[in-house]
């Protein structure tokens, strides 16, 4: 029996049988493993204290951190603030406590406990900074800022993505701040987070392909092509202009969405540009030429009566 067994197992809610077959497992990492998704599995069906007591039964440190994480993290989408705290405190592994401690801080801020979600933030902070490795410690930031910004505490996402040394955990903690931002409607702050954070320019293209996609989908047509226009990668520059023509059509805006198709330097993507505003254009202009005649018969009919 395998690891995918035991998950369909568990998935299925068989947990009796996956407990018995899991502590049959002669390795003790492999039944680590296999304990930590059966745990994980029974806190997500409501069953915490089953899924306390397999934890504990869990020989391996990292793994047992893992069910712990995953129990608090459930115990807080359900509302159970204060004993979620009391298990991400017994967490062994500084990276999966600081995680834990932000997906409470998260369940928190979306209940509407603003105040307390802060304070655990903070907590959450703490114990990342204290993280010794470099990369786990810029890990454990980003999952921080990631849960920020689904709280749209985008000032504070912010804040945190500063302090990430790791040049690639720092922008794809970016983009999202970046999307967030889009979504709230600071549009005039995208910009300016980019370039002051992102140092390597190896991930100048992914972060502002974000922004000129986000801005673009927004309506802030004008943001999207600063953006697109600051991604070095051609390809990525030309799939970029390639979503921001395509928004602009949508939205009616053909003949700026034609002046955005010619600046794609790939041609190929070019002229499949220029062909679907074109057939847009067209049907656009059919449906506006149905209603007018059928605005037309209305006026008609109301005559004759």
């Amino acid at each position: 029996m395998n690891l995918d067994d035991f998950r369909a197992m568990a998935g299925a809610g068989q947990f009796d049988l996956a407990l018995q077959a899991a502590q049959k497992i002669e390795d003790a990492l492999d039944r680590s493993l296999a304990l930590s998704d059966i745990a994980k599995a029974m806190a997500e069906a409501g069953q915490i204290d089953r899924a306390l007591q397999v934890a504990q039964e869990i020989e391996d440190a990292r793994y047992r951190s893992w069910a712990l994480s995953d129990i608090a993290k459930a115990m807080a989408e359900t509302g159970q603030f204060d004993l979620a705290l009391q298990v991400a405190q017994k967490i062994e592994d500084a990276w999966r406590r600081s995680s834990a401690l932000g997906d409470i801080a998260e369940a928190m801020a979306k209940a509407g406990q603003t105040e307390q979600a802060n304070e655990t933030f903070q907590l959450a902070l703490q114990v990342a900074q204290k993280i010794e490795d470099a990369l786990a410690r810029s890990l454990a930031l980003m999952d921080i800022a990631v849960a920020m910004v689904k709280t749209v505490q985008i000032d504070l996402a912010l804040q945190v993505a500063q302090k990430i040394e790791d040049a690639l955990a720092r922008s794809l903690v970016l983009m999202d701040i970046a999307v967030a931002m889009a979504e709230a409607g600071q549009f005039d702050l995208v910009l300016q987070a980019a370039q002051k954070i992102i140092e390597d320019a190896r991930y100048h293209s992914s972060v502002f392909f974000a922004i000129a996609v986000a801005t673009a989908e927004a309506g802030q047509f004008d943001l999207a092509l600063q953006a697109a226009q600051k991604i070095k990668g051609a390809s990525a520059r030309s799939r970029a202009l390639t979503e921001i023509a395509e928004a602009m059509a949508k939205a009616g805006q053909f003949d700026l969405a034609i002046k955005v198709a010619e600046m794609i330097d790939d041609l190929v993507k070019r002229i499949r540009v220029q062909l679907t505003i074109d057939l847009m254009h067209l049907m656009a202009a059919k449906g506006e030429a149905g209603k007018g005649e059928a605005e037309k018969q209305g006026e008609g009919e109301t005559g004759k009566r």
